[in-house]
């Protein structure tokens, strides 16, 4: 290609510009601290005997209760135990949806109960079921916009043969130890790298 003067002229070119690098050497921010790591069989575990041990000031909160409603105690606490396994349940579920990583610590958790009710109460393992059904359909029902929270509790005063008008403090304890239950799971599990060992299903497989 010529210019009117006979001469050629340039042919243009694209001009590629290069990214500058970033100057780090003055960056005085601490580097991101990394997750703790965690198994699915640790996990399970963890989350079986946070079900299992009353959580600090829960028996004698029950005690008191179960004197002034006339409700046995013992009832109450064995209530109590399975509405955490609900919220353990529900926790990882909302934490980890269908990802692997809640498969395998689902079928651990369970494991455990299994054993449990093979040693100790055949019908534990039964009545964990059915109480986990019971509390989701509590949190699906229609209940006006009461909340979560009162939901919950109101199913428990309930399955403690407690009625609405006499489970108030009841139902407030059984919705606050959900909740707060449901939280520190939560917490846990997003805060941590969970490590994938092989389920119960393909250990017994192989």
């Amino acid at each position: 290609m010529t210019n009117d003067n006979g001469h050629s002229k340039p042919s243009p070119r694209a001009v590629q510009i290069q990214p500058i690098p970033a100057d780090t050497s003055n960056d005085t921010r601490p580097p991101a601290p990394r997750k703790k790591q965690a198994t699915s069989v640790e996990l399970a575990a963890l989350l079986v005997d946070t079900v299992c041990v009353p959580g600090s000031g829960e028996q004698e909160a029950l005690r008191e209760l179960a004197e002034f409603l006339g409700v046995e105690r013992g009832s109450m606490e064995s209530e109590l135990m399975f509405l955490r396994a609900f919220a353990v349940d529900f926790a990882t579920f909302m934490a980890l949806g269908d990802a692997p990583e809640r498969v395998a610590i689902t079928e651990r958790f369970y494991q455990h109960w299994e054993t449990i009710s093979d040693e100790v109460d055949a019908s534990v393992f039964d009545d964990l079921q059915d109480r986990i059904s019971y509390y989701n359909e509590a949190i699906h029902s229609d209940s006006g916009g009461s909340g979560l929270t009162a939901q919950i509790g109101l199913a428990f005063s309930e399955r403690c043969g407690v009625d609405e008008e006499g489970g108030e403090d009841l139902a407030m304890l059984g919705g606050s130890m959900f909740v707060a239950l449901f939280e520190e799971v939560s917490d846990l599990l997003s805060g941590i790298d969970i490590v994938l060992d092989d389920s119960p299903t393909d250990a017994a497989e192989e």
